[in-house]
């Protein structure tokens, strides 16, 4: 894996490449001028790491199974090799997704200009010589929270104002969140309220393993630099503090991970009925839903008020949560009702709201279950964020990781499967939209002047071919497993 991840860097390095271009670019793009070879090695490479990552953990719960205190003890070598693996990421050029340089766009702007990320465009400052990596976005508000952006602005406001450095900066702060979670997964969560943890045996060498090696978690999080790690180390701290009856503490973790990113609002509901089932009394819930209130509130009311007034400052979290789309199964329904219908806008707007609505329905069903006791706050979470990346209008290649602390900390064959295969999918899907497109059926000539033709376009046939596969092999795949070998599959952790 450390082989795998050092050719990457030396393939794809973060410098002089990002010096050479105004604008940051794809995969393909760096592949287009006689390296098309690299192309066939890159999807090895992936395909190597997630095998590996699977028979380390294969071998890491066979022998915490057979000797759990002297599994234990080797969790500072599984950290030490993902945080090795980590900093060589750091050297990565982002070469799926432009947003770390983005960040440092949006924080360069505010240092230098004094346009507050929530509530100016990047493109409205033209003088900057980085605006051109801010790409697609540049006519965007940014779509986090304001403790993110108020996170980025600490590297500019201490001098490092160059784009290679500023990436590295917030590389360097992914890297640390990184730590700081596997930390709370490998040393201080606990599983008494998880019992499938301790009906299957789950030493926290495995959980944290499963963490900490996780190519999705190491490409995504630190390689592309995605603030999704700050996040979801915030989201563990909240449930670790949860496990540890701190209440109020988790809270205030759990709103500080909402304030990194508003993906992090879909667990608030769920843990807020956790906390006042939990309650002994109805005057202690009440007690609870206040404090609980009162902690959320206050925090994102200071945090928003830092980046500007209200509601503008919601306007960029607004628009990313309603407004965008893509790469989903509700996006590829548009997509062939777009295509049959072309002048039945109506039909496409309903079926678009009845993904959303599905989700609600779904949610509302979770918090149902965990008011009745009927399911833990971390199997709820989990199959929150699950049913969300199948019936949200917008996926992108790393939003698996937000599965990933949940899975950890209450890891079973379901949690496992589900989320290793999410993330090989997607890792995957990046080739098929970007390289298969281009390289292969954007000219061909069946295509371009078969049957097909008048559907021959970039969204309708890469969405229609890819789409099914990214969401129905996580979706079914366990289930197979399961059907194969139902005993074996729900009484361990099946690997």
């Amino acid at each position: 894996m450390l082989i795998i991840y050092a050719v990457y860097v030396i393939a794809f390095p973060l410098t002089p490449a990002i010096y050479q271009n105004d604008h940051i670019l794809e995969i393909e793009q760096l592949l287009r001028h006689g390296r098309h070879w690299f192309a066939l090695f890159y999807v090895l490479g992936l395909l190597t790491l997630f095998f590996a990552f699977w028979r380390i953990l294969k071998l890491v719960h066979t022998f915490s199974k057979a000797n759990p205190s002297a599994a234990t003890s080797l969790r500072i070598w599984a950290l030490g090799i993902g945080v090795l693996s980590g900093m060589l990421l750091v050297g990565l050029y982002p070469i799926t997704a432009l947003d770390v340089a983005l960040y440092v766009v949006r924080a360069r702007l505010w240092a230098f200009y004094g346009g507050s990320p929530m509530l100016a465009v990047p493109a409205n400052f033209p003088q900057d010589p980085y605006i051109g990596l801010s790409g697609e976005y540049g006519k965007e508000v940014s779509p986090y929270g304001p403790l993110w952006e108020l996170i980025a602005q600490v590297p500019i406001r201490l001098g490092l104002f160059d784009i290679g450095t500023g990436i590295l900066a917030m590389k360097i702060i992914s890297l640390l969140s990184y730590i700081g979670m596997a930390l709370l997964i490998g040393w201080y969560a606990r599983t008494s309220r998880a019992q499938p943890l301790q009906q299957e045996g789950i030493n926290p060498l495995t959980a944290m393993t499963f963490f900490a090696l996780n190519p999705l978690v190491l490409l995504e999080a630190i390689g592309n630099g995605h603030n999704d790690m700050l996040m979801l180390a915030l989201m563990t701290l909240g449930l670790v503090l949860w496990q540890r009856d701190r209440w109020a503490w988790a809270t205030f973790a759990l709103t500080l991970a909402t304030l990194v990113k508003m993906t992090g609002l879909i667990f608030m509901p769920l843990f807020g009925v956790a906390v006042l089932v939990a309650a002994p009394s109805w005057r202690e819930r009440i007690k609870r839903a206040l404090g609980m209130a009162a902690i959320f509130l206050s925090s994102a009311g200071i945090a928003y008020r830092l980046t500007g007034p209200f509601p503008e400052v919601l306007e960029g979290a607004r628009h990313a949560l309603f407004d965008r789309w893509g790469y989903t199964p509700a996006y590829l329904i548009h997509v062939i009702v777009r295509e049959l219908y072309p002048n039945e806008s109506a039909i496409r707007h309903t079926l678009s709201q009845g993904a959303r609505t599905l989700f609600i329905l779904y949610f509302a069903y979770l918090l149902i279950r965990l008011a009745q006791g009927k399911m833990t706050l971390l199997q709820a979470g989990f199959l929150a964020y699950f049913s969300q990346l199948l019936l949200g209008t917008t996926f992108r290649i790393w939003y698996p990781l937000w599965l990933v602390p949940f899975a950890a900390l209450e890891l079973n064959s379901d949690t496992f499967w589900q989320t290793f295969l999410f993330s090989v999918t997607a890792e995957l899907s990046i080739l098929m939209y970007l390289i298969v497109w281009r390289w292969e059926l954007d000219s061909w000539k069946w295509g371009l002047n078969g049957p097909l033709k008048d559907y021959w376009s970039f969204w309708t046939v890469m969405t229609v071919i890819t789409a099914p596969w990214v969401f129905a092999i996580p979706l079914l795949g366990p289930l197979l497993l399961r059907r194969k070998d139902p005993q074996r599959f729900h009484n361990s952790l099946w690997l």
